[in-house]
């Protein structure tokens, strides 16, 4: 074992710990705020809250020499509500993206809502079940037409490592379209295999991890293209097959 090896071991669950510590914290902060209303104010209150939690997180995980994440072609956004549509190589890739958007909803599964750790708060802050089907691509819409962002990974899981994109779901471009928003495209790359498909959260990962989030091409939903073609070009966008269709 390197010196390296010995100092990332420990490092690594601490940082677990950690992370573990400040979900529950916003949990049990959810759980006495639970008389509040579900208003848009107050799910803007947990949005940003949660994206603090995270931008610590990721400052801690900096002064660590764990994960380095760069930060490219990020400026002032549009007005108004935005889907941001992204690959999902890892679970940190959604930390990431909350430490950068200071007030957004997230798509997560089910089982988020029995995880003590982040349920409670994703329930306060407005995020949506996967589970909805039609009802889904409505509220998410909704929330989007009223001046939300949105992080959706539209590939629906994890890739595999070492492979491309998974073939995308074209629900995101509905809901975009439904909320006559744009779409920015948001391309991650890693060098580590730090929570990935298939490898156990309680196993090193390679140390330190570089993490680039790259802002790529504003995509207007209201053009010619179908739905499935437009969904299409995006994935294509993502391979690096083709260039993303915008007319």
């Amino acid at each position: 074992m390197t010196l390296r090896s010995i100092y990332n071991l420990p490092a690594y669950y601490v940082t677990l710990l950690l992370f573990a510590a400040g979900g529950l914290e916003l949990s049990l902060l959810s759980a006495l705020t639970g008389w509040l209303p579900a208003t848009e104010r107050t799910e803007r209150f947990f949005q940003r809250l949660i994206h603090r939690h995270f931008a610590a997180f990721h400052a801690w995980c900096e002064i660590a020499r764990l994960v380095h994440v760069r930060y490219e072609g990020f400026g002032t956004g549009p007005h108004g509500g935005l889907v941001i549509a992204a690959n999902h190589t890892a679970l940190i890739d959604i930390t990431c993206l909350l430490a950068r958007t200071p007030e957004a909803v997230c798509i997560f599964k089910p089982a988020i809502r029995r995880n003590p750790v982040l349920g409670a708060a994703a329930r306060r802050a407005g995020y949506l079940a996967n589970d909805g089907g039609p009802d889904l691509v409505r509220r998410a819409a909704h929330k989007v037409a009223s001046g939300h962002t949105l992080i959706v990974f539209p590939e629906g899981t994890r890739q595999p490592p070492g492979q491309g994109p998974l073939p995308f779901k074209s629900g995101f471009v509905l809901i975009a379209r439904r909320a006559r928003a744009p779409i920015r495209l948001v391309r991650i790359t890693t060098d580590s295999d730090v929570l990935t498909k298939g490898r156990a959260w309680w196993r090193l990962p390679r140390f330190p991890a570089h993490i680039a989030v790259t802002a790529g091409p504003l995509i207007p939903t209201g053009t010619t293209a179908s739905t499935s073609e437009l969904t299409a070009d995006i994935e294509a966008w993502f391979r690096g097959t083709a260039p993303v269709a915008i007319a």
